[in-house]
């Protein structure tokens, strides 16, 4: 028997992490890749982090005893396949330490967490499918002639990007090269079938210190994140349902949230051009910059109240924007 592995929950490649600072505001997008700063609070960054991790964890170790299920390609039916949940985040904070993150401190927080998580559902009657499953869209033609975003079986004619590009992946870019295809990457937090209905969800963990009110869904209902998940899950799943938020306090109350993320089914349909417009405008205006035709200065910065300054605070570029980079 092999040792008990350590679930990855980082992003993925091209995710939205990638892509939606861009459609928020094309110099902050610039910063976090281009220039590579991290500008989420350190400890939301690290407590999700491990929220992630021992849920993770629970969850794929529920899937075995349930009878198993399919994890990066083989089927895993044997509970000790996984680290257990305390011990996955505890090896997940020495590791974090290791690369000079402080995550210890944070454990009594998250174990508590996750004790009181267990007492909110004793018993689960949905069945696992998926546990931190990758899955990835290319933009492009189907074997039907419809341009969109599309996983492998469904893709006939991948749509390259047909401007300078870079010659090859940079650090913080790993799309954007001329004459390859554009793709959005994915990692599924949880695939639950649900026993209500019988239909496939794709849940998204969110574990905040923050509110956990019944708007949050709402809140994130326009979030590009979850369009992904939308455009992938129907063409994985034939019983696709929808996007469950799984909203999970970190705090007291200790509040556990199941929410339907409304559906943008509009919106969904212009995210294959958004996402190709988007590209194209990075990839010249990086391509400018790396050959100094153009100045960071060049890159456009939205400017409004509502974005410089969110429900969160000040965006973490907001000094950087406010006095150059010479303030760092």
């Amino acid at each position: 028997m092999t040792n008990p592995i350590l679930i990855d929950t980082g992003r993925s490649t091209t995710g939205w992490s990638f892509w939606g600072p861009a459609f928020t505001c094309d110099r902050l997008w610039f910063i976090i890749n281009v220039k590579q700063r991290e500008f989420i609070n350190a400890e939301a960054l690290t407590m999700g982090s491990m929220g992630h991790t021992i849920l993770a964890h629970y969850y794929a170790q529920l899937g075995c005893k349930q009878g198993g299920f399919e994890y990066e390609g083989e089927q895993v039916a044997d509970p000790d396949h996984f680290l257990p949940p305390e011990e996955a985040v505890r090896e997940w904070a020495r590791l974090r330490e290791l690369e000079g993150t402080e995550a210890t401190p944070y454990l009594a927080t998250i174990f508590d967490l996750y004790r009181r998580y267990l007492q909110k559902e004793p018993h689960v009657s949905d069945q696992v499918v998926a546990v931190e499953h990758q899955a990835k869209l290319t933009l492009g033609l189907n074997h039907e002639g419809v341009f969109g975003l599309w996983i492998d079986k469904n893709l006939s004619e991948p749509r390259l990007l047909d401007c300078p590009g870079l010659e090859e992946p940079v650090p913080g870019v790993p799309g954007l090269q001329h004459g390859k295809p554009i793709e959005v990457t994915k990692r599924f937090d949880l695939v639950m079938r649900h026993s209500a209905d019988g239909r496939t969800y794709i849940w998204d963990h969110k574990v905040t210190g923050g509110s956990v009110s019944k708007k949050r869904a709402e809140q994130y209902s326009m979030d590009g994140q979850f369009a992904v998940n939308r455009i992938m899950g129907r063409q994985l799943y034939e019983d696709f349902g929808g996007v469950i938020l799984n909203l999970v306090q970190r705090r007291s109350p200790w509040t556990v949230s199941r929410q339907h993320v409304p559906p943008t089914p509009w919106r969904d349909e212009q995210l294959c051009r958004q996402i190709y417009s988007k590209a194209h405008s990075l990839a010249n205006q990086l391509v400018n910059y790396k050959r100094h035709y153009i100045t960071e200065g060049d890159w456009q910065m939205t400017q409004n109240e509502l974005v410089c300054y969110h429900r969160y605070g000040k965006c973490g570029a907001f000094d950087l924007c406010q006095y150059g980079p010479e303030s760092e």
